[in-house]
């Protein structure tokens, strides 16, 4: 029993130490919005999001940034999914 009891002792800080290096290495705040306007001001230079209202939805682990037109509009607009783990773009288009 005392060994046991060393031995937890011993495996504590090893534990302690790892949970310690797992939360410093953790991944800086995302931000998805400036995310997604930044690949659409480089990947779409000539959208024009003025007017439109923007739509930012969650589903699972992902964030997806879009616009909505309106209403009787014809155009398209660039529809940018974020992974929320790595904060990278998983998925990226232009509707029609």
């Amino acid at each position: 029993m005392r060994a046991r009891a060393e031995l937890s002792i011993c495996i504590m800080p090893a534990a302690v130490l790892h949970l310690m290096e797992n939360i410093a290495l953790a991944q800086p705040v995302c931000d998805p919005l400036k995310v997604a306007l930044e690949y659409i001001a480089r990947r779409y230079p000539n959208f024009d999001s003025a007017g439109l209202k923007r739509i930012i939805s969650e589903r699972d682990n992902l964030w997806e940034l879009t616009y909505e037109l309106p209403q009787d509009t014809l155009g398209g607009v660039p529809i940018i999914t974020i992974d929320k783990r790595s904060c990278k773009i998983v998925r990226a288009i232009h509707t029609q």
